[in-house]
C-alpha cells in the first residue's frame, strides 16, 4: 500500500503527528463523558426515559469505560497496541452512530455502554503507544503534558459543544460528532508504530480468570457506588453490588498469586512511583469531580445559569489547566515527581477552600474565578505529574496495563468519591433545612472541605511513598523505586524469580 508506506516514512521524521493522533483520540473519549450531560433533558423528552433511567445514559458509559480499562490495557500488551487502538476506534464509531439513531431509551443506554467499552480499549492503547514511542525523560514529559492538556480540553469542550449541538441541531448530534473525529483517527492510524514482539521475547498470554474477576469486581463496584448517589449506601441493591465487588476482587488477588502470567504483574506494584502515581490519581480525581459536580449545580440551580453559560464558565479554568500541564511537563525533570505532585495537590486543596466563599448571590468574577483558577493550577500540575510517575520505570511490555491501571484509578476514584461527597452533602443539607436555600450551599461547603482534606492527604501520600526527590528520568528505576536489597546486582536467585512474576 504505497500511501501507507509514505505516511509511515513521513512519521519517522514527524513524531508530533503520532502525538497529535493519540491526543485527539483521548480528547474524543473525554469529550464523550461530558457532551451528553447538557442533552439529557432533550433525550428524556424524545425517548420517554424515566428520571431513574436517564442517569444511565451517563452512567452506562462511565461504568463500562472504567470497568474494562485494565482488561483493555492488558489486551494492548498481549494483542498489540495499534491493533487495539484501531479496533476500539471502529467499535466506538459504530456505537456512536447506533446511539445517534436510537429509537428507545434502552437502545441509547446500550449504545453508550458499548461506547464506554470501546473507549476502554482505545485509551490505554493510546497512552501506552505514547509512553513507548517517546523516550522516558524530557521527550515523554512533553508528550504527557500535551496528553493532559487535551484531556482537560475535551472535558470543557464537551460541556460547551453539547449545549450548542442540542440547542441548534439535536441531541443526536452529540453522538454523531464522533463520526468525523473517529474516522480521521482511523485513517491516520497507519502512522502509529507497528505491533511487533522483540526478537527472543516469549509470547504473553491473557490471564482470563484474572481478567474476569478484576473486570467484574470493578464493574460491580462502579455500579454500586453509582446507585449509592441516588439510593444511599444502605440500600439493598448497593450492598449486594459492593459485596459482589469485594468477593470478586478478593478472588482476583487469589488468582493472581497462582498465575504464571498475571493480569497485573507483581513487579509493577513494587515500583513506588506506580503505587504513588495511581494512589494520588484516584484521590485527585475525587477532588476534581467534586469541584465540577457541585459547582455546576451551584451555577445552574443557585445562580440561574443556562447549561451553555455553565459550560462557558469553566472555560478560563480549562485554558489554564492546558497551559499549566505543558509548563509542568517542562519543569518535571528538574523538580521531580514528588515535588510536583505535592505542590499540585496542595494548590488544589487551597483552591477547594476558596469555594467556601460561595453564597446565594456570589459574583462570578470576584468569587468563582479565583477559586477556579487556583484549582486549575493544582489540577494541571498534579495530573501531568501523576501520569509521569505512574508510567515511569515500567518496562515496555507492561505499558498497556500501566496505562489501564491509572485510568481505572481515576475512574474508580471519581465514582466512589462522588458517591461519598453527594451523600455527605445531602446529609448536611437535610440537617440544615431551616436555612432554606442556604441549606443546599451548606451541603456544598461540607463537600468542598472534605475534598480539600483529600487533596492534602494526596500530597502526604506522594511525599511518603515516593522516597526520592525524583521518580522520573535521570535516576535509575531500581534505585528510585526499590529497596537496595532487591536492586539489580543485589538480588539473590530466589528474589530474582519472585520479581519476574
Amino acid at each position: 500500500w504505497p500511501t501507507k508506506n509514505l505516511v509511515v516514512a513521513a512519521t519517522r521524521h514527524r513524531p508530533n503527528l503520532i502525538l497529535a493522533l493519540l491526543c485527539s483520540a483521548q480528547f474524543m473519549l473525554i469529550l464523550d463523558i461530558a457532551i451528553v450531560n447538557v442533552a439529557l433533558p432533550s433525550m428524556q423528552r424524545t425517548l420517554g426515559l424515566s428520571a431513574e433511567s436517564i442517569q444511565w445514559v451517563v452512567g452506562g458509559y462511565a461504568l463500562t469505560f472504567g470497568g474494562f480499562l485494565m482488561l483493555g490495557g492488558r489486551l494492548a500488551d498481549v494483542v498489540g497496541r495499534r491493533r487495539m487502538f484501531f479496533a476500539g476506534l471502529v467499535l466506538f464509531i459504530g456505537a456512536s452512530v447506533l446511539g445517534g439513531f436510537s429509537q428507545s431509551g434502552l437502545m441509547l443506554i446500550a449504545a453508550r455502554g458499548v461506547q464506554g467499552f470501546a473507549g476502554a480499549l482505545v485509551s490505554p492503547a493510546a497512552l501506552s503507544l505514547l509512553t513507548t514511542t517517546f523516550k522516558e525523560g524530557r521527550e515523554r514529559n512533553r508528550a504527557l503534558g500535551m496528553w493532559s492538556a487535551m484531556a482537560a480540553g475535551g472535558a470543557s469542550a464537551g460541556l460547551i459543544l453539547g449545549g450548542l449541538l442540542t440547542q441548534e441541531l439535536s441531541w443526536r448530534f452529540t453522538l454523531f460528532v464522533n463520526l468525523p473525529l473517529g474516522l480521521a483517527a482511523v485513517l491516520l492510524s497507519p502512522v502509529l508504530p507497528a505491533d511487533a514482539r522483540p526478537r527472543g521475547a516469549k509470547k504473553v498470554s491473557l490471564d482470563v480468570p484474572g481478567a474476569v474477576s478484576l473486570t467484574g469486581g470493578v464493574l460491580a463496584l462502579a455500579y454500586g457506588v453509582t446507585e449509592a448517589t441516588a439510593q444511599g449506601f444502605a440500600s439493598r441493591n448497593v450492598l449486594i453490588a459492593l459485596a459482589l465487588s469485594a468477593a470478586l476482587l478478593i478472588a482476583f488477588v487469589v488468582v493472581e498469586k497462582s498465575s504464571n502470567q498475571p493480569l497485573l504483574p507483581g513487579r509493577m506494584l513494587r515500583l513506588r512511583s506506580v503505587v504513588a502515581g495511581n494512589s494520588v490519581a484516584a484521590l485527585v480525581s475525587v477532588v476534581m469531580i467534586g469541584a465540577v459536580f457541585f459547582n455546576s449545580l451551584y451555577l445552574q440551580e443557585i445562580l440561574g445559569y443556562s447549561p451553555i453559560q455553565a459550560g462557558l464558565a469553566w472555560l478560563p479554568q480549562t485554558v489554564l489547566i492546558m497551559v499549566v500541564s505543558n509548563v509542568g511537563a517542562r519543569i518535571a525533570t528538574k523538580l521531580g515527581a514528588r515535588t510536583l505532585i505535592a505542590l499540585g495537590t496542595l494548590v488544589l486543596g487551597a483552591g477547594m477552600l476558596l469555594f467556601l466563599r460561595t453564597a446565594l448571590d456570589s459574583d462570578y468574577v470576584t468569587v468563582l474565578i479565583p477559586a477556579m483558577l487556583v484549582t486549575g493550577i493544582g489540577v494541571g500540575l498534579a495530573f501531568v505529574s501523576v501520569t509521569m510517575a505512574a508510567t515511569a520505570g515500567v518496562p515496555d511490555r507492561d505499558q498497556g496495563i500501566a496505562s489501564g491501571l491509572i485510568g481505572t484509578a481515576q475512574q474508580v476514584g471519581m465514582a466512589v468519591g462522588l458517591a461519598i461527597l453527594v451523600n455527605i452533602a445531602g446529609s448536611v443539607t437535610r440537617a440544615s433545612l431551616q436555612q432554606g436555600a442556604g441549606a443546599v450551599i451548606a451541603g456544598y461547603h461540607q463537600a468542598f472541605v472534605i475534598a480539600a482534606a483529600i487533596s492534602f492527604v494526596a500530597a502526604i501520600v506522594a511525599l511518603i511513598v515516593i522516597k526520592h526527590p525524583s521518580a522520573l528520568p535521570g535516576v535509575g528505576v531500581a534505585e528510585t523505586v526499590l529497596p537496595r536489597a532487591i536492586q539489580p546486582g543485589h538480588v539473590r536467585t530466589a528474589s530474582a524469580r519472585h520479581l519476574s512474576s
